[in-house]
């Protein structure tokens, strides 16, 4: 997500949003009055795609014993996910931006249903793993989509995109925390994914019920999706393929690092998963304090990786500690927050608008690998490695940023 923006999301607008003039009517209505219940509907499904993605941490020990697989190989659910979501979202941004986007919300949350729902409900691993990717091109197909969708319908585009997206990061809260609630209390993970599936439902009903927007006007060919065109731009996608798998690698698996270092109950470890998102919120929203004061995103950005690092790393240290646990991982999402907006304000600069969904696929590729190589090396060698490898990947961020932040001043 344009993560001023939240992860986020995971799941990213990999299109682009179209200028609207913010004095303009429709049919004698201003926008955001006319599409009330369309914003409400698109409020409710990126929080909605907030609360699975979160609430996969606690989830995953759960899914694994279920279907049989170790918990490193439930991690694969991760990577399902973020591949059909990107499949989804790049084809947006190729091929269907100008298509009916208020549909492609509406095919992608029967997608969500159908997939969130498949894994709940499957009894066997390559079910459950057919059903995240089927979740995955829901995922790619409503972020996308809506983010296109929002900014036709709004006059104040910056304000209602970072309106939505906070969203995102309420759900992000809100997963985990039901998610623990329901499995302490003995409930299983389809009434977990359940209630998620019929949230929802509830949001296609109110999109289907909601005004559409008129067509948008043809883009360019010129201006279709290209590569990052720029050093700039392949460095910061470098730097958000680290980012993307750092968050939400450290998201995912520090609900089980903390019930194995500090024997925590189900719960009390969804709590303080729910505790990490709420931080990266209130990160992204102290970055867009940062960012009206005009202050300069690379060094926002170091600060930003530095700090995550080291959180990180007493994240690691701090086994059988409850509070320095939660202390740490509240740090490193309020660290994180501003990485992506600064990444991306920084990669953006000059470029083309439709060269910065390349840098967002990019980076969002780091979610392929990095979360599950990440509960590989947790599970294989131990919780504090496996929370060890957040704090390399902000190590060779830094390293990236110093280096790209040294040669623009010698320059």
């Amino acid at each position: 997500m344009r993560r001023h923006l939240t992860p986020g999301d995971a799941r990213v607008y990999a299109g682009r949003v179209p200028e609207i003039d913010t004095t303009s009517t429709y049919r004698g209505i201003e926008l955001d009055e006319e599409y009330r219940l369309l914003h409400g509907a698109s409020l409710l499904a990126l929080f909605c795609v907030g609360m699975y993605a979160a609430s996969f941490g606690p989830v995953l020990p759960f899914l694994a014993s279920d279907v049989g697989v170790s918990l490193d190989t439930a991690g694969l659910i991760l990577t399902a996910l973020f591949l059909g979501s990107i499949a989804a979202s790049a084809t947006i941004a190729i091929a269907l931006h100008q298509g009916d986007t208020r549909l492609l919300t509406m095919i992608g949350l029967a997608c969500n249903i159908a997939g969130i729902t498949l894994v709940g409900l499957a009894p066997t691993w390559p079910l459950a793993l057919a059903g995240a990717v089927v979740l995955g091109v829901g995922d790619g197909l409503v972020v996308a989509a809506l983010h296109i969708l929002v900014g036709l319908t709004s006059r104040d585009v910056p304000s209602a995109l970072n309106r939505l997206n906070l969203y995102f990061a309420f759900g992000a809260i809100a997963g985990p925390l039901w998610a623990g609630a329901v499995l302490a209390a003995g409930g299983q993970r389809a009434i977990v994914y359940g209630g998620i599936a019929a949230l929802q439902a509830a949001a296609l009903a109110m999109m289907a019920a909601a005004a559409g927007p008129p067509a948008a006007a043809p883009v360019p060919h010129d201006e279709e999706f290209p590569l990052p065109h720029s050093a700039t731009a392949w460095i910061m996608g470098t730097v958000l393929f680290l980012y993307v798998g750092a968050e939400f690698g450290l998201g995912s698996w520090v609900s089980s690092y903390t019930r194995e270092t500090a024997h925590a109950g189900v719960f009390a470890a969804a709590a303080l998963s729910a505790g990490y998102w709420a931080a990266l919120a209130l990160g992204r929203i102290v970055s867009g304090v940062y960012f009206a004061r005009g202050r300069d995103a690379t060094a926002l950005l170091i600060a930003s990786v530095a700090g995550g690092g080291v959180a990180a790393g007493v994240l690691a240290l701090s086994s059988g500690n409850i509070a320095v646990a939660a202390a740490a991982a509240f740090g490193a999402g309020l660290c994180f927050g501003p990485i992506w907006p600064a990444t991306m304000a920084i990669g953006a600069k000059g470029g083309r608008p439709s060269s910065t969904a390349a840098i967002v696929t990019v980076g969002n590729a780091g979610g392929l690998a990095l979360p599950w190589l990440q509960g590989k090396v947790l599970v294989g060698a131990g919780a504090a490695q496996g929370v060890a490898v957040t704090a390399a990947l902000c190590a060779l961020m830094l390293a990236i940023v110093v280096a790209f932040g040294s040669r623009r001043r010698a320059a």
